[in-house]
């Protein structure tokens, strides 16, 4: 009797619990966004993570930290290329727009 889920026929994957709590507190939408931040170095690859660093999201606009002016204006017309690739990883448009500025990339990320 312990062992079965809400549905009776057995216990539920932590993840399906997980995903029906977030829901019902209406964070869920919250933290798929801000999966853009954890996710950063695996979407855009090493040589672009080395020198930039995803910090968080704003009201849509992910927040990038880059090392130097030089990375700076390579990601800034690289923008849409990486606000693409994001959205593709996500298989949606979470990302409307990405802002770069100048800061220490290996800083601790603040999801």
């Amino acid at each position: 009797m312990g062992n079965q889920g809400r549905s009776g026929k057995g216990p539920e994957h932590i993840g399906t619990v997980l995903d029906s709590l977030f829901k019902q507190q209406g964070i869920a939408e919250s933290i798929r966004v801000h999966r853009a931040v954890v996710d950063w170095d695996s979407v855009v690859g090493d040589a672009i993570a080395r020198h930039a660093s995803a910090v968080h999201i704003e009201h849509g606009t992910l927040v990038v930290e880059v090392e130097n002016s030089v990375w700076m204006h390579r990601l800034q017309m690289e923008e849409s290329a990486l606000r693409t690739r994001i959205n593709r990883h996500f298989g949606e448009d979470i990302i409307r727009q990405i802002r770069f500025r100048l800061g220490s990339p290996s800083a601790p990320k603040d999801v």
